[in-house]
């Protein structure tokens, strides 16, 4: 793997993410602090359909001499999703509230503030609702259109319902050209599909934060912007409209990027830098700030998306910055329940057990190192790395025992955890149970390997096609979609996880397990292997899914949910007649 793939894909050191609590629930950001500056903070704030995580390497860079921050708006990223559509004002206002809380730790007095493509016209608006506090602007792009292209936009990025996903992935190919099309020469094919993943997490959802931005017009807002604004104009898919906004500017300065593209924070990240620095730390007339007039902004507040009671965080551990979602009531009469996810997933396949779980438990839902929000580990892992990063997870939340539940890849961990901590685990649920012979390890090993993405794309269409071979018919593709976004995000990272679960002798850890377990066997692709591991353990329930494969805990979670619930809360355990354990 080469360094700039490697570069797309990890968070930089000196780049800290975090979650801050919100007038519309979380807002999950980046943020580079310095040892000590006298340089005005910088807030970038990024386009759509993406995350902070286009600022990574370029915050990471302004980070050595001025604090940066880099947060996911409301409704990408790792933030909450808004229950309403947002307007360009209320996301400003959002931010703006953002910042006083991080006013206690940090000088936010002033700020310059970066917006790209939409995160140019919420940094407009910060700029008019704060003029006292928003020093200067820098743009990636400010967008003037005609009639006909307002229109054009409209009516492919703003219908309503967003991108619907199609059997034949043909919207996958489409959505890989579009990227392709307008990203940087330097930047490669990993960088694209981390570009397709971020913009896939929000496929339903983008729509409508593209509607609020064609609904304000820097024809109209840039006159009236008085703070100094830095105008970079890369060739990208909004080049022509920028370049009409280079008369409108009041205080500024237009600088067209020619022969850059998106990805340029990431392979120019040093020239890049370096110009907004010039604008940021030079001269320029501050003292017009005065003269924008002040803009009432809305209430800070949004109603977070119903059914998002969980909460992201994160923990140091000894594999590096681990991300898990918390629900439910901590220190009750239940231990908590642990979710570890399949390869190559996230804690998202959770979100509908978590919630049917959490009404009387404390569930943690674990991203394993390399996915999600997890950093990946800088070699590839083993099963027993997993295992001692959800163990240190639960030493410092203080979890003396819990009550753990694997899908697949987790299933081998949570088997992991219970040999390596007795103590701590009191009872484990696999969601299949797979012992391969050394054939079918052959040949998942080579189907399951290291893959180059195409530049075509097709290696994305591949990929959806066969996914659908293990989810039943009556499972949403929205269901799907969402399973396979969070399977992209793994990266050139993303084959360790697989890589871990075939290099681990789960026939030889079962048969050590001394915990009450719970083998769930649904109809997919392990269905065939499962039994041999069920055959191992010393006190087993077995529970058969016939005619449920991947997508079940969508689709039957309330019934999965009774089931799990009679397994972990029956006390004492009565293991079933050893002639008769698949009851």
């Amino acid at each position: 793997m080469s360094l700039p793939s490697a570069q797309f894909w990890r968070t930089p050191p000196n780049v800290r993410r975090r979650y801050a609590e919100s007038g519309a629930g979380q807002i999950h950001y980046r943020i580079a602090v310095p040892e000590q500056t006298a340089r005005v903070p910088l807030l970038c704030i990024h386009l759509t359909p993406n995350s902070g995580r286009v600022y990574a390497r370029f915050i990471a860079e302004m980070g050595r001499d001025r604090l940066a921050i880099a947060p996911d708006t409301p409704g990408f990223g790792g933030s909450s999703t808004p229950a309403e559509p947002p307007s360009i004002a209320a996301l400003a206002s959002l931010l703006g509230a953002f910042l006083d809380g991080l006013a206690a730790a940090h000088d936010l007095r002033r700020i310059d503030v970066m917006g790209y493509h939409t995160g140019s016209k919420i940094a407009l608006e910060l700029a008019r609702q704060r003029p006292q506090q928003v020093r200067r602007v820098v743009l990636v792009s400010a967008p003037v259109y005609t009639a006909s292209e307002l229109d054009a936009q409209r009516a492919t990025l703003a219908a309503a319902g967003g991108e619907v996903p199609l059997r034949d992935g043909s919207h996958l190919r489409e959505r890989w050209r579009g990227h392709w099309q307008f990203k940087d020469p330097l930047a490669d094919a990993w960088f694209v599909q981390r570009e397709v993943a971020e913009g896939l997490r929000v496929a339903d959802s983008a729509w409508r934060t593209y509607r609020a931005a064609f609904e304000v017009q820097h024809a109209e807002v840039l006159p009236q912007v008085a703070q100094p604004v830095l105008l970079l104009c890369p060739d990208d898919d909004l080049a022509t409209p920028t370049r009409r906004a280079a008369a409108l500017l009041r205080n500024g300065r237009f600088l067209p990027l020619p022969g850059w593209a998106h990805g340029f924070l990431d392979v120019h990240t040093g020239e890049a830098a370096m110009l907004v620095r010039e604008f940021l730390d030079g001269p320029a007339d501050d003292t017009q700030a005065v003269n924008t007039i002040a803009k009432p902004a809305p209430p800070a507040a949004l109603t977070p998306l119903a059914g998002t009671a969980a909460r992201g965080a994160y923990h140091d551990g000894p594999s590096g910055l681990l991300h898990f979602r918390h629900a439910g009531r901590a220190g009750g009469d239940r231990p908590p329940l642990y979710l570890l996810h399949m390869s190559p997933n996230s804690n998202r396949i959770f979100e509908a057990l978590q919630r049917a779980m959490a009404s009387d438990r404390e569930v943690v839902a674990v991203d394993t190192p390399g996915f999600g929000e997890s950093e990946p580990t800088d070699a590839a892992p083993s099963i027993e790395t997993y295992a001692a990063a959800v163990a240190d997870l639960a030493r410092a939340r203080g979890h003396t025992q819990i009550d753990v539940l694997g899908y697949h890849t987790g299933a081998m961990t949570a088997i992991a955890l219970a040999v390596a901590q007795p103590q701590r685990v009191r009872r484990v649920v696999q969601i299949s149970s797979p012992v391969f012979t050394a054939a079918e390890l052959a040949s998942f090993r080579a189907e399951y390997g290291e893959r180059e993405p195409r530049e075509d794309g097709g290696h994305l269409v591949d990929a959806w096609l066969n996914m659908q071979r293990f989810y039943n018919p009556d499972v949403p593709l929205a269901v799907l979609a969402r399973n396979f976004a969070e399977g992209l995000r793994g990266g050139p990272f993303a084959h360790w996880g697989h890589k871990a679960a075939f290099d681990y002798d789960l026939a030889a850890a079962l048969p050590r397990v001394t915990q009450p377990v719970l083998v769930v066997n649904p109809e997919d692709d392990l269905a065939v292997q499962t039994p041999r591991g069920f055959a191992l353990l010393r006190t087993a329930q077995w529970l058969d899914l016939p005619g449920r494969a991947h997508g079940f805990l969508d689709t039957h979670t309330a019934e999965f949910a009774t089931r799990l619930r009679a397994f972990l809360d029956v006390s004492p355990f009565e293991p079933p007649h050893p002639h008769n354990r698949r009851s």
